[in-house]
């Protein structure tokens, strides 16, 4: 059954091969008859202005004119664009029905039944031209039909039924043409397809040949080639091995083979005293388990074929130990397989982690006790201090009036200097809980509208002293943020009093820019037109005890500690602390509260670093 359909599945595709065939000859053949067709009827237009009558030589010659142009426009497109595959009899009967069209003009207007010897001579071409028995069947059916409608009620005349009779004649004479033609030409194409069937096998089993020949050579020559780079790897390895700073040693299962100097150096022997040895015997009896496994193959790593690695004690000839981390892999030793550890002295390594070690406990005991003498130096130092502070501040109120005016002025200046001066451990104590690590933050809503409001109130007397007008922008239905109320208000006010302290005139304003779809707070800002930051200092500032350089600047005072932590109590709360400025213009300090959210740019002054601005939700 098998056999049947590949049969007739082959003799399906041969036949779709012929049939190609016939098509491919039709269509190469077409170019040509187009033109000889355009000199026909080209000669045919004289002919008809000279011998026939008028007014009918008028239309004739005008009809074989125009068919002439028609196959010369054939021609021409065919120079340039191939006819398509499969379409080669389809354009053909396409030319064979204007031609019939043209004959069919010719035998009305003239009305003479000799004119059907046109169509006699059609019909025998068609018979010539074609090789598909379909499209000669239907166009010779459309010329008998023309011929039939040209007659008309004329076919019972002596002389149209001549004619008629040798136009069936003449279909008769060019289907016999084209039966002999077809059977000829498929009978070529056959014998055809054969030879390149048999020409195909022929260069087919040649290069099968060739190849295996070919074959045989290269597998040869990869053998001869995988040999050489074999031992010269072998080679290679020795000499690598030799020039390591570790130890290499050779074994096979138990006993040792081979090893480099490096490994007599470690061991305190010579490498002839190490070949022939048991393996084991280079590490501590009591991690004789573990090594064997790890040594001999029964340890997953050496299975595999993957390199890995164990910490030993290990054993020297003389009887010392000494810590030793042990690498083994699969390798050859003179063409035979075998295995290598490559053993290396971490004696040095242990102690600089020792070292390490001790050095780490050192400086934790260090920091616990630097924190703890900040703890206990901020309580001495801030209990003495508030009492100087409370009772300047008391004498300034019941006696400043009543003393010089050079006393009331020391008495102000104590109080200024001892609240400085108390800021100043603070600012201490909270940059040591950050680099200790013990700094910690609660998460709970937070009313920014009350915070702003308090900040304000709170620097409403510095402002108004310096002649500034400190403002606050707060959208209306603005949902609480999320932090540790206690730290945010101190990084505010600590940004809010650097505005005021550093701007001589103009404003300082807390604004708050919010999601307008969510009422959630994206960022607060603090403005200000004060003195401004050079660009490159513009991210120093955040670094601790870092003022910006210029006595300008240096006339206001400060430690320096402020932005930075402002900024380590952002980055504990999860927000980010950003700055913009430019020298005389002002800045734009920014906390965002929703980092890394694609925001829009803010229209904040200065052409400093870019800060980010805020998302609109539209």
């Amino acid at each position: 059954m098998a056999t049947r359909i590949d049969l007739v599945t082959r003799s399906g595709t041969r036949n779709a091969a012929l049939e190609q065939s016939l098509d491919r000859a039709v269509a190469e053949s077409i170019p040509l008859v187009a033109l000889a067709l355009a000199g026909l009827y080209a000669a045919l237009v004289p002919t008809h202005l000279l011998l026939l009558r008028y007014p009918d030589r008028i239309a004739l010659a005008a009809i074989c004119g125009l068919a002439a142009v028609l196959f010369l426009g054939v021609r021409g497109i065919l120079a340039y664009r191939a006819i398509p595959e499969g379409w080669g009899h389809p354009v053909g009967a396409l030319l064979c029905g204007f031609l019939i069209t043209v004959a069919y003009l010719h035998l009305s207007l003239s009305g003479a039944p000799r004119e059907t010897s046109s169509m006699i001579l059609i019909v025998i071409a068609v018979g010539l031209f074609f090789l598909d028995l379909g499209w000669f069947s239907a166009v010779v059916a459309l010329a008998l039909a023309v011929w039939v409608v040209a007659a008309g009620d004329r076919i019972g005349d002596a002389d149209w039924t001549y004619f008629g009779v040798s136009l069936v004649l003449a279909t008769v004479l060019a289907g016999t043409v084209l039966v002999v033609r077809r059977r000829n030409f498929l009978r070529v194409e056959r014998l055809r397809s054969q030879e390149r069937v048999r020409q195909i096998e022929l260069e087919s089993a040649l290069d099968q040949t060739e190849r295996s020949r070919l074959e045989g050579d290269s597998a040869r020559h990869s053998a001869e080639t995988a040999i050489v780079q074999v031992k010269e790897s072998e080679e290679r390895f020795r000499r690598l091995a030799e020039a390591t700073f570790e130890g290499v040693v050779f074994y096979r299962e138990e006993r040792i083979l081979d090893a480099n100097p490096r490994a007599a150096q470690i061991f305190r022997v010579s490498v002839s005293q190490m070949v022939g040895d048991p393996i084991l015997n280079l590490v501590d009896p009591e991690q004789r388990q573990p090594a064997e496994d790890f040594l001999l193959g029964r340890h997953l790593g050496v299975e595999t074929g993957a390199s890995d690695t164990l910490e030993v004690a290990g054993r020297r000839y003389d009887g010392t130990f000494f810590p030793a981390e042990l690498a083994v892999v699969d390798s050859l030793h003179r063409g035979e397989e075998a295995r290598v550890v490559v053993v290396r002295d971490v004696t040095n390594q242990k102690r600089a982690e020792q070292m390490l070690r001790r050095a780490l406990e050192e400086a934790e005991a260090n920091s616990r006790a630097k924190s703890s003498f900040l703890a206990n130096m901020s309580h001495e130092l801030r209990t003495p201090l508030n009492s100087v502070i409370g009772f300047a501040n008391i004498l300034i109120k019941k006696q400043g009036g009543a003393l010089p005016v050079r006393e009331s002025d020391y008495l102000r200046r104590i109080q200024a200097n001892g609240e400085h001066l108390l800021a100043l451990i603070e600012d201490i104590l909270d940059i040591s809980k950050i680099d200790a690590q013990r700094m910690e933050v609660v998460r709970e809503p937070v009313d920014l509208e009350e915070m702003a409001a308090e900040v304000t109130e709170m620097l409403e007397l510095q402002a108004r002293k310096r002649g500034l007008e400190i403002l606050r922008d707060v959208p209306p239905d603005l949902r609480p943020a999320i932090a540790d109320q206690r730290r945010l208000k101190q990084v505010v006010l600590n940004l809010a009093g650097n505005a005021v302290k550093f701007t001589q005139e103009g404003t300082v304003t807390l604004r708050v820019e919010a999601d307008r779809v969510t009422g959630r707070p994206v960022r607060l800002l603090v403005e200000d037109t004060g003195i401004g930051i050079p660009g490159e200092e513009l991210e120093e500032v955040f670094a601790p005890f870092h003022q910006i350089d210029g006595s300008q600047a240096r006339s206001f005072g400060g430690t320096g500690l402020g932005l930075a932590i402002s900024r380590s109590l952002c980055e504990l709360m999860g927000f980010e602390l950003w700055a913009r400025s430019e020298v005389g213009v002002g800045s734009v300090f920014s906390i965002e509260f929703e980092p890394g959210r694609k925001i829009q740019q803010s229209t904040a002054p200065g052409n400093g670093r870019v800060m980010p601005g805020v998302e609109t939700g539209e």
